[in-house]
C-alpha cells in the first residue's frame, strides 16, 4: 500500500524496476529447470558426456564437431559407437566426453571458443551448442568482454551445464549424468530407452515442466552403446568394399557360365545340323 503514496514519476520508476527484476528471475528459472548445482558429497570433478545432434552443413563430420569441443574425434566415435570415418547423418545422436567441475558451487563443463565474425552469445549457446549452456552463463564467464561488441578471434568460454553424480548415486550403481538438451516431442520412456536409463531416476533427477529446449540429466549406470545408423541401418565404407567384389565375383561368374552354356548350346546345335545335312547328300 505504500506504493500508492509515492510521487507519480517515482511510482513509475518503481513499477518499472519491479517488472525488470521479475523477468530477469523468470528469466533465470526458465534458463535452470534442471538442478546443476554441485553435490557436497560428489567428487570435485568428473569424466562424463554431453549429447550432440549432427546438424547440416557444418556438424555432419566429426571433425568439425571433435573441433568445436577441443578433443579427438577418436573420442567422440567411440563414445558414440560409430567408426571414425563415419560419414553422419541429419539428427544423428552422438556422446562427446568432457569434464565436468564446479565453478561458484554450479557444475560445468568449460569449453574454449574463438570468435568468428558475425558471433555473439546467443547464436554460439543456441546454435552452435545446441543450448548445452545458455548466454548468460557465458557472458559471466568473460565478463571482461562487451557481450554486444565480440572482438574477432578473442577466446572466450561456453560453459556446458553437466553434474557429477554425487555419493549416494555412486552406491546405486549410476557411473554417468549425461547432458542431453530436451526436444518439445521428447518423452520420459524414449529417452529414458535410448540411454538404458531408470525413468525413475530421471524423474527424480529433473523438473520437465516446460524443458523443451532445456538441458536435462540423464543418470545411467554404463556408457548407452546408442543405436547408430553406420553400425545398424547402413553398412560402413570399410565394409562396403568387400561385399562389393563379392557381388562383382559373383556376377562375372554368373555370365561366364551363362556365356558357356550358350556356346556349348549353340554348338550342339550346329552339330545337329551338320549331321542332318551329311544324312540328306548321303542319302
Amino acid at each position: 500500500m505504500a506504493v500508492l503514496f509515492l510521487p507519480s514519476s517515482s511510482q513509475c520508476l518503481f513499477l518499472a524496476l519491479m517488472l525488470f527484476l521479475t523477468n530477469i528471475s523468470a528469466q533465470t528459472q526458465q534458463l535452470s529447470r534442471t538442478n546443476f548445482t554441485c553435490p557436497v558429497d560428489s567428487p570435485p570433478s568428473c569424466e562424463t558426456y554431453v549429447t550432440y545432434i549432427a546438424q547440416s552443413p557444418n556438424f555432419l563430420s566429426l571433425t568439425n564437431i571433435s573441433n568445436l569441443f577441443d578433443i579427438s574425434s577418436l573420442s567422440i566415435s567411440k563414445a558414440s559407437n560409430i567408426d571414425e570415418d563415419s560419414k553422419l547423418i541429419p539428427n544423428q545422436v552422438l556422446l562427446v566426453p568432457v569434464t565436468c567441475g564446479c565453478t561458484e558451487n554450479r557444475s560445468f563443463a568449460n569449453i574454449s571458443y574463438s570468435i568468428k565474425t558475425d558471433d555473439y552469445y546467443k547464436l554460439i549457446s543456441a546454435t552452435l551448442f545446441q543450448n548445452l549452456t545458455n548466454y548468460l552463463e557465458m557472458e559471466d564467464a568473460s565478463p571482461s568482454l562487451n557481450p554486444n561488441l565480440l572482438p574477432l578471434d578473442a577466446k572466450v568460454v561456453a560453459p556446458l551445464f553437466c553434474r557429477c553424480p554425487s555419493k549416494n548415486q555412486l552406491n546405486k550403481g549410476i557411473k554417468y549424468l549425461i547432458t542431453y538438451v530436451w526436444k518439445a516431442n521428447d518423452n520420459v520412456t524414449i529417452v529414458s530407452s535410448k540411454f538404458g536409463a531408470s525413468q525413475g531416476d530421471m524423474l527424480t533427477q529433473n523438473n520437465f515442466t516446460d524443458a523443451a529446449n532445456l538441458p536435462i540429466l540423464i543418470p545411467v549406470t554404463n556408457l548407452p552403446k546408442l543405436d547408430q545408423p553406420s553400425s545398424s541401418g547402413s553398412i560402413s565404407s570399410s565394409k562396403k568394399l568387400p561385399v562389393i567384389i563379392g557381388i562383382s565375383l559373383g556376377s562375372a561368374f554368373f555370365i561366364v557360365v551363362l556365356t558357356l552354356s550358350l556356346v556349348y548350346v549353340y554348338c550342339l546345335k550346329m552339330k545337329r545340323l551338320n549331321r542332318s545335312t551329311s544324312l540328306a547328300e548321303t542319302a
